[in-house]
């Protein structure tokens, strides 16, 4: 997968999206934006940002994996992304922020092309944007070691051409059945996953 695919699906997400019909297909249960109760529970808003960019001319995407931590996502792969700040004048200035200060990925150099749908985090009472953004070259990566364990690099062709499994990984003292996708040979799943499940929705249209 080359460069040709983002004005692609830059014009894509210019129209309707599928969310919450990719959604629920990683997790049945969990209700789309439209159906949770915004005002009561006061979610923290928080913005990620999929960063498309060009290495050695084949088209890549970034992941990260986040440190063990005492938290409910410890350990998984991610976006980089996080919480709004104060200083933040928009969702889409929080993802750039957090993506600069996370790995190092400078919007100086890229060009953020849509968004696709926010998805909200009942675990951890997030709601969550999701942009996405291109780059001719391969950034400087220098991940943030407090935020991150891990920068995956992921080739796009491998990924779009995923079939959505099932998994199983270790939680709390057992295991648990996830549906999700490889990764950097890591099982990622949860709302990484149901974003990336709304990402390959749309590249099949395309």
């Amino acid at each position: 997968m080359n460069a040709d695919f983002i004005p692609l699906i830059q014009s894509r997400l210019r129209s309707p999206l599928p969310g919450h019909q990719s959604h629920r297909q990683v997790m049945d249960h969990r209700r789309s934006v439209n159906s949770v109760d915004i005002e009561g529970l006061k979610p923290r808003r928080s913005a990620v940002l999929l960063h498309f960019y060009l290495n050695a001319e084949e088209l890549q995407l970034c992941y990260i994996e986040r440190p063990k931590y005492k938290g409910v996502h410890s350990g998984q792969i991610s976006f980089p992304g996080g919480k709004v700040e104060e200083q933040d004048a928009s969702l889409l200035h929080t993802a750039i922020r957090e993506a600069n200060e996370e790995v190092n990925i400078s919007i100086k150099d890229a060009e953020v092309i849509g968004a696709l749908s926010e998805i909200y985090i009942p675990p951890s009472n997030f709601l969550v944007q999701p942009y996405i953004s291109f780059q001719k070259d391969r950034p400087d990566f220098v991940p943030q070691l407090r935020e991150v364990h891990q920068i995956i690099e992921m080739p796009s062709r491998d990924l779009m051409n995923q079939e959505l499994r099932s998994f199983e990984i270790p939680r709390e003292g057992g295991k648990l059945e996830v549906k999700g996708y490889s990764v950097g040979g890591r099982v990622l799943w949860g709302a990484t996953a149901m974003i990336t499940k709304e990402l390959i929705d749309i590249y099949s249209e395309l």
